[in-house]
């Protein structure tokens, strides 16, 4: 039952969230109880109590904003708006959840986190955290963000790595240190995980627990105390991650050039062999970003992968990755005739690598057309990242300005920079050594 303004007392906001944790336990209890799964009709009973619990916590939040709250509902989104004034403004606010909403607009979060109890399980946890990363993002000018694939990636981990474990049946408020570790001794006593994929599984974790602290069900991370020490990893293999060498884009090249038709494809490649820039990079250039006056190239956005309506897409995310600043990086000579060439193609068009529809050629059939053009040749396939590890290691064995390497490659500090370069450490040549010390 929704309480009213019509009851004989006046409706309090600790009526309200106390009339949402009841029915809130209800539903946990119905979506996580084992007896209920093989009823059918638990579902509907589900779907009924979410319903009472939205427009519950729509009450509370327009009973504290004094506000009506507006629902829109679009074909792939559902919208929660109310409009405030500011600064003597006024202003409309959206957000993909009431929830969102209330916290734009009062700038913290729907006191409704007493609804856990001790019988959420870590499990429980990560599938709220699940459905918050797969949710798309609103902003105050209704504009929408999509879930890039790292939700993906996150679900794919924590069911490679704690699915099957007996921490995710844990109730979340009993985990304590030595629980973590006894999951992390299971999950490395094979020896079958490498280092990466252990701070991989770390990291989901970590994740799930900073997500209940934020949702005020735990007040502690015990994964943020697991001593490194206490993961045994595989051992390293020794083989060198592929990069390209002055040899190889030298073969590839020349194969290119002499081929009777340029074409899209071809003049791609020919160009990812001139740069060290992160291929969703390149690929987004469009015409507006090169300026044959200056012979610059500006770097201002980058493709990325968003999940819409359940499927990965590419999208122009008409930003760099991790909000990196835009750099404007000078064109070789072979670069800006490639660039010209292609313009005689797709001048017309707002991506240089555009071939058909609204965006730029995908990642993949380059990939595929690399593969094509190296069997041609006989020579080794390289994936196009490993253009960009090639052309920052081979800076480095150059003695270049380190500095240089990071902006023109775009990191936000040297670290990542450097382990780029670290299968390829070396002391100084001889020769620096005289210069430098005599």
């Amino acid at each position: 039952m929704i309480l009213t303004e019509k009851d004989a007392n006046p409706i309090s906001q600790r009526d309200i969230f106390e009339q949402i944790k009841i029915l809130s336990s209800k539903k946990l209890r119905l979506e996580t109880d084992a007896d209920y799964a093989t009823i059918n009709s638990v579902g509907v009973v589900i779907e009924d109590l979410e319903k009472q619990i939205l427009q519950l916590k729509i009450q509370a939040i327009e009973k504290e904003l004094g506000k009506k709250i507006t629902t829109v509902k679009k074909p792939n989104i559902t919208l929660y708006l109310v409009s405030i004034t500011k600064d003597g403004k006024r202003k409309q606010i959206s957000a993909t959840s009431v929830e969102a909403l209330y916290q734009k607009v009062i700038g913290r979060m729907l006191p409704v986190a007493d609804t856990y109890n001790s019988t959420v399980s870590v499990q429980d946890v990560f599938n709220l955290f699940s459905k918050h990363n797969h949710t798309p993002i609103v902003d105050n000018d209704g504009a929408i963000t999509y879930p890039t694939s790292t939700a993906r990636r996150k679900d794919q981990y924590w069911n490679k790595y704690w699915a099957e474990d007996v921490i995710s049946t844990l109730p979340i408020q009993t985990v304590i240190s030595g629980d973590i570790i006894d999951a992390f001794k299971r999950l490395t006593a094979s020896r079958k995980y490498n280092a990466r994929q252990i701070d991989q599984a770390k990291s989901v974790l970590k994740q799930t627990f900073d997500y209940a602290i934020w949702q005020k069900i735990i007040t502690i991370n015990p994964v943020i105390s697991l001593p490194n020490n206490m993961c045994p990893k595989k051992a390293k293999s020794m083989d060198k991650k592929k990069a390209t060498s002055k040899d190889w884009r030298y073969s590839l090249e020349n194969h290119l050039k002499a081929l009777p038709k340029q074409t899209v494809y071809s003049l791609a490649i020919r160009f990812w062999l001139t740069s060290m820039q992160r291929v969703g990079e390149w690929l987004a250039i469009t015409w507006d970003d090169v300026d044959f006056e200056k012979e610059t190239l500006t770097i201002k956005h980058s493709l990325s992968k968003r999940e819409v309506d359940g499927k990965l897409v590419v999208v122009d995310d008409e930003h760099l990755k991790a909000d990196e600043v835009a750099r404007e990086i000078p064109l070789t000579d072979k670069a800006l005739h490639i660039l010209k060439e292609l313009y005689l193609i797709n001048g017309q068009k707002k991506y240089v690598f555009n071939s058909k529809g609204n965006l730029p050629i995908s990642t993949n059939r380059v990939n595929e057309h690399i593969k094509m053009y190296c069997s041609d040749i006989g020579i080794e396939p390289m994936s196009t990242h490993a253009q960009r590890r090639g052309a920052i290691q081979e800076a480095y064995s150059m003695q270049m300005v380190e500095d240089q390497i990071r902006v023109t490659a775009g990191h936000a500090d040297s670290t990542m920079t450097r382990y780029y370069n670290k299968q390829n450490n070396r002391t100084l040549s001889k020769e620096c050594l005289e210069e430098l010390l005599g």
